[in-house]
């Protein structure tokens, strides 16, 4: 069984991609090893400053595991600094690059309509870039809109059956990417 990381990208105490990270280590539980990460306690990225024991945990989890799907809310049309940061950690100017060639899948819940599709541009370009060099899942875009009306408020579930159906496309998708030498 595939080991995968879930990434809540942000740093705030409340998000529903948090929810939606959960969300997805349960619903996919038979079919991957997902566990649940938050970027909340790493500290700022410093090419000044080596890294904590967080850091080199955060570091040696995702060296560690076969993709990350990254949970990334959107502030103001970007990732937020949290985000940024814990990925700045895993590039080569932080030592060797744990994420070159690693598979990712981004999600991303909103409250607006646009499903922090935004965020997940920024996202994809930053995993793409030469520092970090990881192998995204293209095409298979999951944006989760109006966030309050398609989460359980009391459960944290996602509730939206076409939400679930797109997430269940895009991780079969995934697991696929992964299965069929994504590093060829």
């Amino acid at each position: 069984m595939r080991k995968l990381l879930a990434v809540v990208g942000t740093n705030a105490k409340f998000s529903y991609n948090r929810l939606l990270a959960k969300f997805v280590a349960q619903h996919f539980s038979d079919q991957a090893q997902i566990e649940v990460v938050e970027v909340k306690d790493l500290p700022p990225y410093s090419r000044d400053e080596a890294a904590n024991e967080e850091v080199q945990q955060w570091r040696e989890k995702v060296e560690a595991a076969d993709g990350l799907i990254i949970c990334t809310p959107e502030y103001d049309r970007a990732i937020p600094a949290a985000l940024k940061s814990a990925l700045e950690w895993l590039g080569l100017f932080s030592g060797a690059n744990v994420m070159a060639g690693k598979p990712v899948m981004i999600l991303g819940v909103s409250l607006g309509m646009m499903g922090s599709s935004n965020a997940q541009e920024d996202l994809r370009e930053i995993l793409l870039s030469p520092d970090l060099a990881a192998t995204v899942l293209p095409g298979n875009e999951v944006l989760i809109s109006y966030a309050n009306r398609n989460f359980n408020q009391n459960t944290g579930e996602l509730t939206s059956e076409k939400f679930i159906k797109q997430l269940d496309i895009a991780f079969a998708h995934f697991l696929d990417y992964i299965e069929t030498g994504w590093r060829k």
